[in-house]
């Protein structure tokens, strides 16, 4: 078995991480919605990313806003963690702006937008980069929330 919290092995009958001090007692009863207090109260030690789904956060949900809205960053921006989502919406939306602006400004040739100058084909090629590093990361975090292996923040239980 493995710490849900720093990754290391635990013996089968060990309550506590020997490593990171964690008890696993804590981080079953953690709270995933006192994950915002925490960080308003700029208390950001007490956050802690686990792979243990929290009761009170719904994996469906985020599942399915990772499928159908993943793209944008939504399943980021539902478990708490707007910095990657936002990543992932700026990223994807200057994706689509850009191929369908060019599209419709340029002209398709042979169904792809064409560039004359150097200057947009460099664009063209790191915005093509951009969009294909975007599916790929949100490919792979649906396979990391299907199996369980996408880290959420959550708030230990003190008890």
């Amino acid at each position: 078995m493995r710490c849900p919290n720093c990754g290391a092995r635990i013996n089968r009958g060990a309550n506590v991480c020997f490593k990171c001090g964690t008890k696993l007692t804590q981080i079953q009863h953690a709270s995933h919605h006192a994950v915002k207090q925490a960080r308003a109260e700029y208390d950001i030690d007490k956050i802690v990313y686990t792979t243990v789904w929290p009761s009170d956060l719904n994996y469906t949900k985020t599942l399915l806003y990772c499928i159908f809205l993943g793209l944008f960053g939504a399943h980021y921006f539902y478990v708490k963690r707007p910095i990657p989502g936002t990543i992932f919406a700026v990223c994807w939306s200057l994706f689509i702006l850009f191929y369908v602006i060019s599209y419709a400004v340029l002209g398709p040739q042979n169904g792809y937008p064409s560039f004359e100058s150097d200057g947009m084909q460099v664009l063209s090629v790191f915005v093509a980069m951009m969009g294909a590093l975007v599916v790929i990361f949100w490919l792979t975090d649906i396979f990391r929330i299907s199996f369980k292996r996408f880290k959420v923040p959550v708030v230990l239980d003190t008890k």
